[in-house]
């Protein structure tokens, strides 16, 4: 006998075609922030931009919805293929990134692995137990980018003899409003710079050279500030650029990381895929709701290509509103 499907009422099929097609919409806003001219109805980028940052809100309730409306049209349904279309959507604009780093093989050795974090840690934030406790562990990384890091940040890390032991060298840049810069790292540190903004939708930016088994790794510190206009959007993109073409142009092993305000579904990460991989994946990091539940990922490690990447993930609840990410890279053979 055939097996009968749900009787599902229509107000829940209604309301889920509404959400269906608006989480369609809102996905192909990814697409179409990327094909929007540059420099060119900036306001029209910014707006859509806005929507296509939300493709992990899009791709979940857009799937429910979907699966929904599966399930309440009979076999033969001539709704099948609008279903069809709608997930060829959804899928397409949340797969369409920009490129990662190849993959690379597990060493013999674990020295030859460099594990990268990046943390945002919210200028708000008075309690930093959780902070020292990971940065003291056995399994933190070599080298760690801080945002929002605040004189309390710096006299919690500078008190903590732990810390203060594994991470001997450090550039660190406390500032009272939400854009002081920390790089703190295992092996020595050299070419310290600290670029102050030119203008008020510029911020602090960090950089200096990392020396690992015997090779200078060059890395940049980033905080821009959010897309509150088209303007600071604009900022945005134009310092991730300046920057990755400055590390591009150093020729070795590079490495850009913070809380970059961008997603990478929208422009900015496409504008540096040619010089910079993204070596952490799509995993949300903001906000960091529970302590596990995030929606954007706006927390990104950035390399050259000369690296490989081994995996990477979020680190634990710091007690910020952002989830810290980690990534463990190898130099390609």
């Amino acid at each position: 006998m055939p097996q009968r499907r749900p009787q599902i009422p229509n107000f829940i099929t209604a309301r889920a075609r509404w959400l269906a097609w608006l989480c369609v919409l809102g996905a192909l806003t990814a697409p179409v922030s990327r094909m929007l001219p540059a420099d060119q109805v900036p306001t029209l980028q910014w707006l859509v931009e806005l929507a296509a940052h939300w493709q992990w809100l899009c791709a979940v309730v857009g799937a429910i919805s979907l699966g929904v409306l599966a399930l309440a049209r009979p076999p033969g349904s001539m709704g099948r293929g609008w279903l069809a279309l709608a997930v060829l959507a959804l899928g397409s604009s949340f797969l369409w990134q920009p490129a990662m780093l190849p993959r690379g093989a597990e060493p013999s050795s674990p020295d030859a692995v460099l594990t990268v974090g990046s943390a945002n840690l919210n200028a708000s934030t008075t309690d930093f137990d959780p902070l020292t406790a990971w940065l003291a562990s056995a399994g933190a990384p070599d080298v760690v980018f801080l945002q929002e890091f605040t004189e309390l940040a710096h006299q919690a890390l500078m008190r903590n003899p732990a810390v203060a032991a594994r991470y001997p060298h450090r550039l660190a840049v406390p500032q009272p409003d939400p854009f002081g810069l920390a790089v703190l790292s295992r092996h020595p540190l050299s070419d310290l710079q600290t670029l102050q903004p030119q203008d008020l939708r510029d911020t602090l930016q960090l950089r200096a050279t990392v020396a690992w088994n015997g090779k200078a790794v060059h890395l940049s510190a980033l905080h821009p500030m959010p897309p509150l206009d088209e303007g600071f959007a604009q900022a945005r993109d134009r310092a991730l650029v300046q920057e990755a073409g400055r590390l591009a142009q150093t020729g070795g092993l590079a490495l850009l990381a913070g809380d970059l305000n961008t997603t990478p579904w929208a422009r900015s990460l496409f504008t540096v895929e040619a010089t910079l991989r993204r070596a952490n994946g799509a995993a949300p990091s903001w906000p960091n709701a529970f302590g596990w539940l995030s929606v954007l990922p706006l927390d990104h490690v950035l390399a050259s290509s000369g690296w490989q990447v081994l995996d990477s993930r979020t680190g634990p609840d710091l007690g910020s509103d952002h989830r810290p990410v980690v990534v463990r890279l190898v130099p390609a053979p």
